[in-house]
């Protein structure tokens, strides 16, 4: 056999018109020697399989480089895909809430069949300023989701608005940066997580998406949608997230990770059972109370600022949403409410429209696979280049093994 006669061998073991009728093709020197399978001849028994007949990738031939392609635009899309879905103007530090399926705490709250993600910390100035800065009804201050009270009230209000209307900008308050946003009502709350489910950079986001506001901005709050990646707590997440220990699949009394009543303090933010509420003071910035949080470990579950939920009351309470753990303005006597062993009271629901000093939001998320997953993803396809780049450059070497 000449030396072109080996080479088109060599191809006709990745075309579909290989003879295994005739010869026994040669065997590359990567892969290991198969013995001939005695099958009358055939193409499907005689010598090495002719390339048609494998359904596996990775081979050389035509098929099996359009597999190869097609794999790994697909793991690229995967990738790609998981990396916009997180890509937003805002971040946030967020916490996963796994043991689907636990049963409810005294109050009747807790039960979740899912496993969550729920932000460490309750929303802050910086965030919402983003927010604010970067949406349309924030250029425009449509459906009043600026309150004046944000920049007038000195203690309590972190940001400021300047400009006019279709072009207003927003700054941050020094010292405010960190400490929640406050004076914020329930449909504003939505639109922010609207906004930041749909990716955070959308202009007009605003108005769709985890909740159908349609420029909603009074009487009752509105229900989560169906397939919703972002969204306010409902009572049972933020019940489960604030008083519930995985360990022992049991509840403890004070979102303080604690059975004991915690203190009420904003001059000693040390210790491992001490909230921001009890006295006259303000908004402490988020996380201040440093050895202070739920078994989970989220902070200022308690105290700080009372959150709003996303789920309706019932009987009276229809339309009106609950705001749980409290805020700085809650007395130590009132404070008794927010315990796991009392549902939220008539005086925990609000209106939509409600907004005040001590009213904020935390936002959660469904479960969504780390950036560890998308890292090792990325590893994996950059592994299969290689083994693509690795192959064709021993094809390409057949001729100079030949002698040609």
């Amino acid at each position: 056999m000449n030396a072109t006669a080996m080479i088109n061998g060599f191809e006709d073991m990745d075309a579909d018109g290989c003879d295994a009728k005739n010869h026994e093709p040669m065997q590359r020197k990567q892969r290991r020697a198969e013995p001939r399978r005695k099958a009358g001849g055939s193409h499907s028994g005689g010598g090495m399989q002719c390339r048609r007949n494998k359904h596996f990738s990775w081979g050389s031939g035509q098929g099996a480089r359009l597999a190869d392609l097609r794999a790994f635009a697909s793991g690229l899309v995967i990738l790609l895909c998981g990396m916009v879905a997180s890509a937003s103007a805002v971040t946030f530090d967020m916490t996963e809430i796994g043991n689907p399926g636990n049963a409810n705490a005294l109050s009747g709250l807790g039960a979740v069949n899912t496993t969550f993600r729920i932000s460490t910390y309750e929303t802050n100035n910086t965030q919402f300023a983003e927010f604010l800065n970067t949406s349309t009804i924030g250029k425009s201050n449509q459906y009043s989701i600026y309150d004046a009270n944000m920049g007038s009230n000195a203690q309590n209000g972190g940001i400021t608005q300047s400009g006019s209307a279709g072009s207003y900008s927003y700054a941050v308050k020094s010292g405010f940066e960190d400490k929640p946003v406050t004076w914020v009502n329930w449909f504003t709350a939505a639109r922010f997580v609207n906004w930041y489910a749909n990716g955070g950079k959308d202009v007009s986001s605003t108005e769709t998406g985890s909740y159908t506001l349609d420029g909603k901005t009074t009487g009752d709050i509105v229900a989560r949608n169906a397939g919703a990646t972002a969204f306010l707590p409902n009572t049972n997440e933020w019940t489960k997230a604030a008083y519930y220990t995985a360990g022992t699949s049991t509840y403890t009394v004070w979102p303080t990770g604690q059975d004991t009543k915690p203190t009420g303090t904003v001059t000693d933010m040390t210790g491992n059972n001490v909230a921001n509420f009890g006295v006259i003071g303000n908004v402490q910035q988020v996380g201040s109370y440093a050895n202070t949080t739920s078994s989970y470990g989220l902070f200022d579950m308690l105290g700080n600022v009372n959150e709003m939920t996303d789920n309706q009351g019932t009987g009276a309470n229809a339309g009106k949403y609950a705001a749980m753990g409290g805020g700085w303005g809650n007395s130590t006597t009132n404070i008794n409410a927010f315990t796991s062993n009392l549902a939220p009271v008539d005086g925990s629901y609000r209106l939509g429209t409600a907004a005040s000093s001590s009213l904020g939001f935390r936002v959660a998320t469904v479960a969504v696979p780390e950036p560890s997953t998308y890292a090792l993803a990325g590893m994996g396809m950059l592994g299969m280049m290689g083994m693509h780049l690795a192959k064709r450059r021993r094809l390409a070497a057949v001729p100079m093994i030949l002698g040609c």
